[in-house]
């Protein structure tokens, strides 16, 4: 065994089958191990590895081998696998080990279930198994008005069953890799605009979900102009829906352009209100117009404290001229008992279940 093979054991042995995805390759990027976490989330058999490429050659600048104290930094790495090129951010370590050197290349995962987020991602993405459910917005008063429609991520599995959205989305919603997600379900969302015309829909507002970390992702504005103006989208034609679930490191960056989009004519919606991080400062410092209140507080609306924390949610959205959403709707008392705290629209199972475009209506 020589030199290098003793090291690549050494390096290898105790990471073989970490929680987390490793990868060791030379420091031109040739991949010469990955561990068992690695083969899963990217779907490999034995013997197979995929290409990696650094984004930035500034990042191996970086890189440091004369410290005793090894070198980490975030680079975004482009992986290509099989079909497609996907871009991740990871978690770049430099080890020295006697006279070589290596890149030993970390994807944070901190659970098996972000694994299975990561793997059902980067499957979904590579064979096209992403799709897109609608699901309709309504005035619970008067004559139950259309106001806007929700279009709803679907992920496939191999056998085209739908895989909960719940199982995958709250473990990669930071990660760079589910930006990727929402700007290829860009390309879905055109089919709505295609065909609203002929479904009557033209005077509805689609409401899109954009995870608060795709804003800040580096090309989404310049896809989302692109889109905007592609397919000439008119001012109340669309918006956007920001998970306030995730919390955001850059809210400065995020403000500047969110109002860019919003300069566009399209409106954005805060949702999940009430159920992630720093909600009174998202509502502070970024420019919302719709406000949507958590499903976790429709589910206990019979409960005297959730009924005064929504009217004081409503009283606030009203204060900030903000329109106001209750999410997760199920059962007629839930919209009686929304409808006597002031609630004026909402969304839910009772009002309207998601469906395919094909079955998507005017009534």
């Amino acid at each position: 065994m020589t030199n290098k093979e003793d090291n690549l054991k050494f390096l290898s042995q105790s990471l073989k089958m970490h929680q987390r995805p490793f990868i060791i390759t030379s420091t031109s990027g040739e991949v010469l191990w990955l561990n068992n976490a690695s083969k899963y989330i990217f779907s490999l058999k034995d013997n197979d590895k995929p290409n990696l490429l650094f984004i930035d050659e500034k990042d191996l600048e970086k890189a440091q081998f004369d410290s005793e104290i090894a070198d980490s930094f975030d680079v975004f790495m482009k992986i290509n696998l099989r079909k497609k090129d996907f871009v991740m951010r990871v978690l770049l370590h430099v080890i020295p080990v006697d006279d070589q050197k290596y890149f030993l290349i970390e994807i944070v995962s901190n659970s098996k279930e972000n694994l299975f987020a990561l793997k059902t991602i980067l499957s979904c993405l590579e064979h096209d198994r992403i799709g897109m459910n609608y699901q309709k917005q309504y005035r619970l008063t008067g004559n139950k008005e259309l106001t806007g429609i929700e279009a709803l991520i679907r992920f496939y599995d191999e056998n085209n069953k739908v895989i909960p959205n719940d199982k995958v989305i709250p473990f990669i919603e930071g990660e760079n890799v589910f930006s990727l997600v929402v700007i290829s379900s860009m390309d879905i969302v055109k089919e709505y605009f295609d065909a609203r015309k002929e479904k009557g829909l033209e005077d509805v507002t689609l409401f899109f979900n954009v995870s608060a970390h795709t804003i800040l992702h580096k090309d989404f504005l310049a896809i989302f102009k692109d889109f905007i103006q592609r397919l000439d989208i008119k001012p109340g034609d669309f918006g956007i829906e920001v998970t306030e679930t995730a919390e955001l490191n850059n809210l400065s960056t995020a403000s500047l352009r969110l109002s860019s989009i919003k300069n566009l004519g399209v409106s954005i919606a805060l949702d999940d209100f009430g159920a992630g991080y720093s909600a009174l400062r998202y509502l502070k410092d970024l420019p919302v117009d719709v406000l949507k209140l958590d499903k976790s507080f429709t589910f206990e609306l019979d409960e005297t404290h959730n009924q005064s924390l929504v009217q004081i949610a409503k009283l606030m959205a009203d204060s900030l001229s903000m329109e106001f959403i209750c999410e997760g709707l199920e059962e007629e008392w839930q919209v009686k008992r929304a409808i006597s705290l002031g609630c004026e629209m909402g969304q839910g199972f009772y009002l309207h279940k998601p469906c395919s475009l094909e079955d998507l209506n005017n009534e």
